[in-house]
């Protein structure tokens, strides 16, 4: 039997770990979408997992539903936001706008922090120069 193939992108990586997660086979995932037989099950799901193919909106949402998973997690940059994306999924809707409120609110602290800091190493050259004058100034 050869060795499995690396899995070449974020969407197959993740399919391929829900998949295997949830304890089916990829003839079983192919099921969902109407794939009975196992010849064309499994190496559809294959070439999803491996990246040769995408599926489309309608499939990839049947995938997602039949793993328990929103569609988003399987599209996420990082493994971060994956996770958020999932932690934030199995909220109720009002806490997942209670959350949204409370990210905002903490981005816009960390873009007023960096502002600051900017501002502070923009001025702190200026300031020194000021308080050089100044004591040389005050000597005279």
């Amino acid at each position: 039997m050869p060795a499995p193939l690396p899995v070449s992108t974020t969407y197959g990586r993740r399919l391929r770990e829900a998949r295997l997660a949830r304890g089916l086979s990829q003839a079983d995932l192919g099921a969902v979408l109407g794939l009975e037989d196992q010849n064309s099950a499994a190496p559809r799901i294959s070439r999803y997992e491996r990246g040769e193919r995408m599926p489309d909106e309608a499939t990839m949402e049947r995938l997602a539903e039949e793993l328990g998973l929103p569609v988003a997690y399987f599209h996420a940059a990082s493994d971060v936001l994956a996770e958020v994306i999932l932690v934030v999924s199995r909220l109720p809707p009002e806490r997942q706008r209670e959350l949204l409120a409370r990210v905002r609110t903490y981005a816009e602290s960390l873009e007023l922090s960096e502002f600051l800091a900017d501002l502070q190493s923009a001025l702190c050259p200026i300031w020194q120069q000021v308080t050089q004058s100044l004591t040389e100034a005050s000597r005279n």
